[in-house]
């Protein structure tokens, strides 16, 4: 009797963001904004990449020595880590500080701090970040929900981008934030 071929059945554009995604659209903007910011790129095979030096032969951008990759151009593998910088604080915190090492080394910290005074920030505490300069000079974000928009806009203080630029661009992520966390006020996504 001979062998029936198996049927494989392959998802070849797959779109996997983290389980904490509540909303897809402004996900892919969020990652549209940062690669503009940062000046990285999504290669063909969706790793994300710093192209700038050879083009040939670029660097892939890995945290804790797994690539990053977004996923809605190929296949995850298990050797890669999603891609979804809006939704996972340790993608973009882990490309942050990498950020800071390669391009300001003179920068001595950077801290998340919470707008009301006293209160201690804890994961998506409406507040800002505070980067500080060895020579005592300091950056503040404006006031943001998420940490992950408090890092964007950090990238983009630190490529000093002009404040009508950084609100416009800032301006989506916080009204749909500022909507959100008003609807569930103890931040907890997915519910």
């Amino acid at each position: 009797m001979p062998r029936r071929a198996k049927k494989i059945i392959g998802q070849t554009d797959t779109d996997i963001k983290t389980k904490y995604c509540t909303n897809p659209e402004l996900s892919d903007q969020f990652v549209s904004d940062l690669m503009n910011v940062t000046g990285l790129e999504i290669d063909d095979e969706g790793y994300v990449v710093d192209a700038e030096d050879d083009p040939i032969a670029p660097t892939y951008i890995s945290i804790k020595g797994k690539p990053l990759r977004y996923v809605k151009n190929g296949i995850l593998h298990s050797k890669d880590i999603t891609f979804d910088p809006y939704n996972s604080l340790a993608v973009l915190e882990g490309m942050f500080n990498q950020y800071l090492e390669e391009n300001h080394p003179e920068v001595l910290s950077a801290q998340i701090c919470a707008a009301k005074e006293g209160q201690i920030p804890k994961s998506d505490t409406y507040g800002y970040i505070t980067i500080l300069y060895g020579n005592g000079a300091s950056i503040k974000t404006d006031n943001h929900w998420k940490d992950t928009t408090k890092y964007l806009e950090a990238f983009m203080r630190l490529e000093s981008m002009t404040d009508p630029i950084i609100h416009e661009t800032m301006r989506p992520y916080d009204i749909y934030e500022d909507k959100f966390f008003k609807e569930n006020p103890n931040g907890v996504y997915g519910k």
